[in-house]
């Protein structure tokens, strides 16, 4: 096994013994920022979000949670994929815009009738997902009266992010943090197997050739390793629309949300 596949095993299986974050305590973060807790629902799921009101007519800001806690150990699939620290959470509040909403990803937080472990496994990113948050998204618009739409998705919800962007032609610019855009370049680094069921970013990243966009990266991140983003880069025809920046001595986890307000200001982005 490759020191990169290790790495993997090893995020999966360390929060094995780790409780996730309850509702009460993520509302904590939330509201300490201006965010309040809503119950969303769409396509049979309860998803919490966190919004944050703002002027009509302007840019809502949707930040999009990571997987969360996927699996229990290499073998065996968590019965809920609660993150135990809601990272996407802790930078959305630390972002300052207005309009604002958080996603978590389905099942975290609140589980639906509808959850089943292959919503935060092998199908992940999977159409019906796609299609679950551009409802979401969708409902988020009207309610707020936005003219456009910014997308920011840590991890997995980078993919996600990249996905909607992907399908959407309200979207003013796209952000992610440690995401798997690649999704092929990831499994193969990871010499793990293909995620059945869920979409590849990569595949259409054509589409949004044009879409300003920033993906940052840790050096030290041995989950999502640099290397996944620039593979995704290299699929857009046009290079100039993307910027891939890699901050030294991050991981995959540190540390983002400390230094979140210091890398909103160097995003170059109208927002």
């Amino acid at each position: 096994m490759g020191r990169f596949a290790a790495a993997l095993v090893l995020a999966l299986a360390c929060c094995s013994g780790a409780r996730q974050f309850s509702i009460d305590e993520a509302t904590a973060i939330g509201r300490a920022s201006g965010l309040e807790p809503r119950s969303l629902q769409a396509h049979g799921f309860n998803i919490l979000g966190f919004e944050r009101p703002g002027p009509e007519h302007a840019t809502l800001t949707v930040y999009i949670e990571g997987d969360g806690r996927a699996w229990l150990n290499p073998w065996q699939p968590s019965t809920d994929p609660t993150p135990t620290d809601p990272i996407g959470l802790r930078l959305a509040a630390a972002d300052p815009a207005r309009p604002l909403l958080y996603l978590a990803r389905p099942c975290q937080f609140t589980p639906s009738e509808a959850c089943d472990r292959r919503l935060w496994t092998g199908a992940r990113l999977s159409p019906e997902i796609v299609d679950l948050f551009q409802q979401l998204i969708d409902d988020a618009m009207r309610r707020t009266h936005s003219a456009a739409l910014g997308l920011v998705g840590y991890s997995g919800g980078g993919a996600l992010a990249a996905l909607l962007a992907e399908r959407r032609h309200d979207v003013a610019w796209l952000v992610t943090v440690g995401a798997d855009l690649d999704l092929a370049e990831w499994v193969r680094l990871a010499s793990i197997e293909p995620l059945s069921g869920s979409l590849d970013p990569a595949a259409s990243a054509a589409t949004i050739a044009t879409l300003p966009q920033v993906h940052f990266v840790g050096g030290n991140d041995r989950i999502v390793p640099p290397a996944v983003a620039e593979a995704f880069v290299r699929h857009l025809p046009t290079l100039n629309a993307a910027r891939t920046i890699v901050e030294p001595g991050f991981d995959h986890e540190c540390c983002w949300a400390a230094a979140w307000p210091r890398l909103l200001g160097e995003l170059g982005l109208k927002r």
